[in-house]
């Protein structure tokens, strides 16, 4: 190592140092730190980090990306010592880092590190004993130039030592990620953070299927306090299209994405994964249906909750779970019908693998559907586009309730501009009756490819 060291003369290093290099090779680098470009601890261990950064105390002038995976140290696991907090910052001689990255299984020490040029922020944590939001806010909140920030959580999260109107604005940030996995949805802390000119944000929650329940007070989008908060501080201008896509079930995992667009194209993406282990001896309080029918009915009160949702002008609403309880089928129309009810005239509105019976009930006729609590009552609607229906038994009635769609909306004095549909089979003569209905028929069939369902 040494002779290497010497033959690098003065050129950029590149380090990685991972849990088996002796700190008496490690300690070879100190002559040479400032030539060190980036330096990466590989499942390495806490104790060796504060070293390195204790012993090299000189300049890193060429020090751009600091990379940390920390591993859980042996007496941690076997006494569950805390983390010993080092009595200095780390790394502070690295004034001109530009990239952090930060991966820990205990305290990340967040509190011990500042970077007045960062650019780049990663972290992922899991520490038992809570992850405490003041920490990230202030190391946020001291690292004013930063562009990307990607964070992922799994823990408690403790906002008990936060004030409830502190918000840290990072006015250079342009893309922007919370996923969290805490047994409590996290939105409470992107309410603190406002990227008043990201035009990407991306906020995620994961839970566990037995954590689930039916209560309302439980729940796992954003509440109206936190979704206005969200809103006003990552979204610049009223919202254009909504997207709910809903992924159907893969080893026990329901994921469902609500994605809000501007015209400025300003994305904020919200995503839902309900998971389970199939393992577990006890079984999930909740069947397949019923998580799925719980995601969307969620789902749709946040879309309906959001301060800017009466100037949507498009409506994409895709995947889903075929449902075979009619019941069921029931409360997703219902669903589905408040939705409509604080919707405006819509530019767009497409359907793209659903199963049709929950959002075509008015002109279905069956009597389950009937004395709806929200029965569906559509706004007028430039164009409609149903892509690839789930097949379900009646399948024959779904097709003939598009044509029926657009007899009632002709009725009312606002027939389609267009109508698309696309599905393996069409009934005979559906393309000719819509025709005399809308401006524009486009009735085509085809197979269901694995590039629709993306």
């Amino acid at each position: 190592m040494k002779t290497l060291l010497e033959r690098a003369r003065g050129s950029p290093l590149d380090i990685i140092a991972d849990y088996s290099a002796p700190i008496d090779t490690i300690a070879l680098l100190s002559p040479h730190t400032q030539q060190i470009r980036s330096l990466n601890f590989t499942k390495n261990y806490w104790t060796i980090i504060r070293w390195f950064s204790e012993v090299n105390s000189g300049p890193l002038p060429l020090l751009r990306t600091l990379e940390i995976d920390a591993a859980m140290e042996l007496r941690l696991v076997l006494h569950s010592y805390p983390v010993v907090p080092p009595s200095l910052p780390l790394f502070s001689n690295a004034v001109n880092l530009k990239r952090f990255v930060l991966r820990s299984p205990t305290s990340p020490l967040l509190s011990y590190f500042v970077f007045p040029n960062l650019t780049t922020f990663e972290i992922s944590v899991m520490p038992a004993e809570g992850f405490r939001a003041s920490e990230l806010l202030n190391f946020l909140e001291a690292s004013p130039v930063l562009q990307t920030v990607h964070m992922k959580i799994i823990a408690r999260i403790l906002l008990e030592d936060v004030a409830q109107r502190r918000v840290v604005v990072l006015p250079s940030v342009h893309t922007f990620s919370l996923a969290v996995n805490d047994g409590a949805p996290g939105y409470e802390l992107a309410a603190h953070i406002s990227c008043p000119s990201a035009s990407h944000t991306s906020l995620t929650y994961e839970k566990y299927a037995e954590d689930m329940t039916t209560d309302q007070d439980m729940f796992m989008f954003p509440t109206v306090t936190s979704w206005n908060a969200i809103v006003r501080q990552y979204t610049r201008s009223p919202v254009e299209l909504v997207v709910l896509e809903i992924k159907p079930p893969q080893h026990f995992v329901i994921a469902c994405t609500l994605t809000f667009r501007s015209p400025d194209m300003t994305v904020v993406k919200l995503g839902l994964e309900v998971s389970g282990n199939i393992d577990d001896e006890n079984e999930f309080q909740m069947s397949l249906e019923e998580m799925a029918l719980e995601v969307f009915s969620q789902a749709t009160r946040t879309v309906r909750d959001h301060p800017l949702f009466p100037n949507i002008k498009r409506l994409h609403i895709g995947g889903g779970v075929p449902i075979s309880d009619y019941i069921q089928l029931r409360s997703m129309a219902n669903d589905f019908g408040r939705l409509f009810e604080s919707v405006g005239p819509l530019d767009e509105l497409t359907l793209r693998g659903v199963d049709l019976r929950s959002y075509l009930t008015p002109f279905l006729g069956f009597p389950v559907f009937d004395y709806m609590e929200h029965p569906i009552v559509f706004p007028p609607i430039k164009e409609l586009t149903i892509s690839h229906p789930s097949m379900v038994d009646d399948e024959e009635e779904c097709m003939a309730a598009i044509t029926e769609f657009a007899k009632s909306q002709h009725a009312l004095g606002v027939p389609f501009e267009r109508v698309t549909v696309r599905a393996r089979k069409l009934p005979a003569g559906m393309a000719e009756m819509l025709e005399l209905l809308v401006g524009v028929a486009d009735c085509c069939e085809e197979r269901c490819t694995r590039a629709h369902n993306e």
